[in-house]
């Protein structure tokens, strides 16, 4: 067994920990990182940006959403289950984050909403010799993070897989890690502080069940994210940390579809009505652009699905006007691939792809989650939804075509009638990004024991720690996912080699 030292080793160098790192090592810390994949950034690389609130960008483009504004609204979202003080650090260092990646060299396009009633928040990242949002631009943030880590001197161990934090059985302070390398040597790090940013446990459907109670493939379909497999609140719990109320970053997703067929999956998301498997509407379908509230809804319908429908007179609409919605993130402005794209579904042939599709698990696709009929009835025997009911609320629902709707008092012009001679149905099922929390920190990241008394030189950050969405992500706020892993890191960070220096701390 080889043995090395540092004064902060970090484990997991996704979003969070890299940050963590990066800001550790800027305050003269020596920094291992341990990883057990081969790149920085895990699937965040995927993303495009992060919030913030008050930045030069939102000044430039004159956002007037200020730090109270948005703190006050997200503890209200939050119903003030949320640690306050933790995120009022957090969204009061958001600023200064894009400044921090801006001396890296890295630019921002500006800053966008997600969707129509959401807030600009979201910082997106630009891609060299591109003026417009491009997925998976956030790669070029952790490409510039890693050669900083670099240039710092920070030891980033790929494929190293921590085992144990190692505690001084007296004083429970943290001592070191034991981890084993790719050919299955073991390697002893002696260090004084610890910060854990292992990504949650969302590639663990066993302790998914355990600890959120849904059932990975059949009423879950969240990615599935290599490594993340619970590693790090394991060995927190181990070395006396509290166990935490554990959410999902909960959305949803057309299993087989989404990130797979683009337009058929864009398509099936506008605001078209939605009904669930009793033939009932549940929901203003306006609030689609509302993955997290619309991801709420569904988990609560019997067999935890809903269903849009359209027909081939509501898709010759869209081929004249173009689609109701358009997301930067996919971009899909028209129904011109509608066709191919359900040949392709039905006969197994290839798509283009976001790339994010292999995150959802090689058995969504073998699931039938997109149906078309020449019937409303033959709809219904294929999907399984109740035809007596779905009749009478597609009568009720054509009644109000264009006019006032009584039910969820969607706006008119998106009360379009369910017509035609050809039916298509998609079912939507919860998904997330992941899992959140089951671990306790305070405001400074410090991870808390039963008592509620830090565990000295143990910290955490992104998913992992991250306890500050009540029970709901806040997606009214776009980019806290990714703003939430950068700005926890680079606080632990900082934290961590404070507390180095203080009078806590005792060699």
């Amino acid at each position: 067994m080889s043995k090395i030292e540092a004064d902060v080793v970090v484990i997991g160098a996704g979003a969070s920990g890299i940050a963590a790192a990066v800001a550790a090592a800027e305050k003269e810390a020596s920094v291992i990182v341990f990883e057990k994949g081969s790149t920085t950034g895990g699937a965040a690389n995927m993303g495009m940006g992060f919030f913030a609130v008050e930045s030069k960008h939102a000044k430039a483009q004159m956002i007037d959403l200020t730090l109270d504004e948005a703190f006050e609204f997200f503890m209200e979202y939050t119903h003030w289950h949320a640690d306050a003080r933790l995120v009022r650090k957090y969204m009061a260092q958001s600023a200064s984050t894009i400044d921090w990646i801006e001396s890296l060299g890295v630019e921002f396009l500006g800053v966008y909403k997600y969707f129509e009633k959401s807030f600009p928040t979201w910082h997106i990242v630009k891609v060299p010799g591109s003026n417009k949002p491009t997925e998976r631009s956030a790669s070029v943030m952790f490409k510039a993070l890693t050669d900083r880590a670099a240039e710092l001197g920070v030891d980033i161990k790929f494929q190293h897989d921590v085992k144990k934090i190692i505690t001084d059985p007296s004083t429970g302070r943290v001592t070191g890690v034991s981890a084993v390398d790719a050919d299955g040597n073991k390697i002893e790090c002696e260090c004084d502080t610890i910060i854990v940013a292992a990504g949650g446990f969302g590639n663990n459907p066993a302790m998914i069940k355990e600890m959120t109670g849904y059932t990975w493939g059949k009423d879950l379909y969240s990615f599935r994210i290599p490594g993340d497999d619970g590693d790090g609140v394991n060995m927190m719990w181990e070395a006396g940390a509290v166990k935490s109320p554990v959410n999902v970053e909960l959305t949803y997703s057309t299993p087989g579809i989404t990130d797979i067929f683009k337009t058929l999956s864009e398509t099936m998301r506008q605001p078209n009505i939605m009904v669930n498997l009793e033939g009932l509407r549940i929901i203003n379908e306006e609030t689609m652009q509302n993955t997290t509230f619309t991801g709420n809804a569904i988990s609560r319908q019997t067999d935890k699905i809903a269903f849009t429908i359209v027909t081939d007179e509501i898709i010759a609409d869209y081929a004249k006007k173009g689609l109701d919605y358009i997301t930067f993130h996919h971009n899909i402005k028209t129904v011109d691939k509608w066709y191919s794209e359900i040949e392709a579904y039905k006969t197994g042939g290839e798509s283009e792809t976001a790339g994010l599709s292999d995150l959802h698990g090689d058995d969504e696709t073998s699931q039938v989650n997109f149906w078309e009929a020449d019937s409303l009835e033959e709809l219904c025997e294929l999907t399984g939804i109740d035809y007596k009911t779905l009749q009478a609320t597609i009568n009720e629902y054509n009644g109000c075509a264009g006019k006032y709707d009584p039910l969820f008092n969607k706006h008119p012009k998106y009360m379009r009638a369910v017509k035609g001679k050809k039916f298509y149905a998609a079912a939507h099922r919860p998904c997330g990004y992941g899992t959140l929390g089951g671990i306790k920190t305070d405001d400074n990241l410090r991870v808390l024991n039963k008592a509620n008394k830090p565990v000295p030189g143990l910290y955490s950050a992104g998913f992992d720690a991250c306890n500050i969405f009540g029970d709901s992500y806040c997606f009214l706020l776009p980019g806290n996912t990714m703003g939430w892993a950068l700005n926890s890191g680079r606080m632990a960070g900082y934290n961590a080699v404070d507390y180095l220096d203080s009078d806590d701390f005792v060699e």
